[in-house]
């Protein structure tokens, strides 16, 4: 079979390949899957039965995702699914055995919100929910775009992607995207570690990384630190941490069907959400 690969860098955002059979109006039995920051969005566009990647792309600005223009075709199909994955800096994470629905302002109390943010909950993993804040801007964004059910915590698909493979009490899993750090440990195989964090250099993204190793009690020498997202292997945020940390592998965990020569780490948070189902709304 014969894939092309089309690298087109348009008006802030780009194709990082599209399909040549691709027809944006054959939409049933796919499904749109949305990474959505407060100023930029990415999304692929994926067969659900064989999770095979129609088309993906980054880096876009949220006003086309308001106001398709460029991707209009794509963006304005009738999806058989339609699921986005946002970021938050305040959350908090709850055992089940705990959770009561009913009580969402009483969980807010452990957030620092701003006054616009608005609340959503979901299943972090089999034993925790999580509660966090989105904010306006975001929400704004995906206002008529899917319902609240559908949106996803960045730290809840994270810890899919990691549960959907094996791993291990040396493996510290460490996600990237533009300045936001994300960190995910487990140990014996259940969820014990989740933060994620601002940075602004190489150093400060080292600083966390080895600041969460020592807090879980974490050998450096031993550990592997797996690492996803916006990074490669030639990336000065990699040779950073592995001056303390010598064991720096990019996770190669495969969620979704990519041609060959795309790299699975740089799609991870997007092909984890076909590992996501609605779940819980407030």
């Amino acid at each position: 079979m014969c894939y092309f690969f089309y690298f087109c860098f348009m008006s802030k955002g780009r194709f990082n390949y599209y399909d040549p059979e691709y027809d944006p109006k054959v939409t049933d039995g796919n499904e749109l899957l949305l990474v959505v920051n407060n100023n930029t969005f990415g999304f692929i566009v994926s067969q659900i039965r064989t999770k095979k990647v129609l088309v993906w792309g980054e880096d876009y600005d949220n006003d086309e995702l308001q106001n398709p223009e460029a991707l209009k075709d794509i963006l304005l199909g009738n999806y058989s699914s339609v699921k986005a994955v946002v970021p938050s800096v305040t959350f908090t994470i709850i055992p089940k055995d705990l959770f009561k629905e009913t009580d969402i302002i009483e969980y807010s109390r452990f957030l620092t919100p701003e006054p616009d943010d608005v609340l959503l909950t979901n299943e972090f993993d089999v034993t925790n929910n999580v509660v966090f804040a989105v904010s306006k801007t975001i929400m704004e964004v995906l206002k008529n775009k899917l319902n609240k059910a559908s949106i996803f915590f960045a730290g809840k698909v994270f810890a899919a992607t990691v549960n959907f493979a094996r791993h291990d009490n040396a493996n510290l899993y460490a996600h990237i995207e533009g300045n936001r750090l994300q960190l995910l440990y487990f140990r014996n195989a259940e969820f014990a570690f989740y933060n994620n964090f601002e940075f602004n250099n190489p150093d400060e993204l080292m600083y966390f990384v080895v600041l969460t190793a020592n807090e879980l009690g974490l050998n450096l020498d031993e550990t592997s630190v797996i690492l996803s997202g916006d990074v490669n292997i030639s990336d000065k945020k990699i040779h950073r941490v592995s001056d303390l940390l010598p064991k720096v592998y990019l996770n190669q965990t495969k969620m979704v069907q990519l041609p060959q020569g795309f790299l699975s780490h740089q799609i991870l948070l997007l092909s984890g959400l076909t590992l996501c189902e609605s779940l819980v709304e407030n």
